[in-house]
């Protein structure tokens, strides 16, 4: 016997352990389990018309995660944490949020400063600009992370 569904999009994403998730007019568009930018980036790639009338929800919503909603034409966004910057990214662009959490900054994996993609999302204002400077730099962290070969 199965319980009662699951309304609350928050509750849903940590219930179900993920990551990210994306609903419009209660049908799910995407999910995802991948912590980081790369679910960002495959929502760019999944709905290059964007995602008007969607609802995201995301565990961590910094700068870098609130300017890829804005550009993908979001209506709502709903994160456990947000950042003050992600903040102002999403009321400058007029999108609804909710964030259980807010702090100041995100943090890098090693916490030891500023998430690198969040030091983009200041350093380029265009968008597409941003998405390409994104990509890049998940490409040299990943390359780095490999180590040599």
């Amino acid at each position: 016997m199965r319980g009662p569904a699951i309304t609350d999009p928050l509750t849903r994403l940590e219930l179900n352990g993920l990551s990210l998730l994306v609903l419009r007019d209660d049908e799910e568009l995407y999910e995802s389990w991948v912590d980081g930018v790369k679910p960002l980036l495959e929502l760019l790639d999944w709905f290059p018309g964007g995602l008007h009338g969607a609802t995201v929800v995301d565990r961590v919503v910094g700068a870098c995660a609130a300017r890829v909603f804005t550009h993908l034409d979001v209506k709502r966004v709903l994160g456990i944490t947000g950042s003050l910057s992600a903040e102002r990214v999403l009321v400058t662009a007029g999108v609804e949020y909710e964030f259980r959490h807010i702090v100041t900054e995100i943090r890098n994996l090693n916490n030891t400063g500023v998430c690198p993609f969040e030091q983009l999302s200041t350093q380029y204002p265009d968008a597409k600009q941003f998405i390409s400077a994104v990509r890049n730099r998940l490409a040299e962290l990943e390359l780095k992370k490999a180590g040599p070969t």
